[in-house]
């Protein structure tokens, strides 16, 4: 009888073991490698200072030249739609956007911030949006790529990936990205 409760126990604490084995196998989560949006090999990043209500004339008086067209399709549009034939980022100069020096440390980070994710993004936007912030992939000197966004509300446009991009944008990501290429200026998001 003793030896039936011995031969009981060693199996039950050996398959206790197994069980425990197979549940830290179950809990070994596999990083899926994340493809990036762009296949660049240069991303550069512009930015300008302006609010809203900076460029808006509220009262209509005036009428826009178009130059101030494209600049308010630029910082609140959907200009562009599709990478431009000319010098784009000729245009952001001219409407005073500045170019950022970035290192090869903080393109590596960008990039792997505007990647494919597994993350699930139910964003409502109810601003309208301030595109401040513009990056420009490249690949061999061409631009291949395009993302303007707005840190305020977490609106994003995104041009020429072949990649989905539909769950790009959670707060987490804009937050990673904002101190990437704003750290002296880097508060919070809500205030900018």
């Amino acid at each position: 009888m003793k030896k039936y409760i011995f031969i009981l126990i060693v199996i039950i604490i050996s398959s206790c073991k197994n069980s425990n084995k197979a549940e830290a196998a179950d809990k070994k989560v596999v990083k899926k490698e994340l493809r990036p949006f762009f296949d660049s090999d240069k991303i550069d990043h512009y930015f300008v200072n302006y609010t809203l209500e900076s460029i808006i004339d509220f009262n209509g008086k005036s009428k826009k030249s178009k130059k101030h067209q494209e600049f308010e399709d630029l910082f609140m549009g959907y200009f562009p739609d599709s990478i431009p034939k000319k010098d784009f980022e000729k245009t952001l100069i001219s409407h005073n956007y500045q170019k950022s020096k970035l290192s090869d440390k903080q393109q590596k980070e960008i990039e792997d911030i505007f990647s494919e994710k597994d993350s699930l993004q139910m964003n409502a936007y109810a601003c309208v949006p301030e595109y401040r912030d513009i990056f420009i992939f490249k690949k061999k000197q061409k631009i291949i790529g395009i993302a303007k966004i707005c840190f305020k509300c977490g609106r994003f446009q995104i041009i020429g990936s072949k990649i989905d991009v539909q769950y790009f944008g959670l707060w987490t990501e804009l937050d990673k990205l904002k101190k990437i290429v704003r750290p002296e200026r880097y508060s919070n998001l809500e205030t900018d």
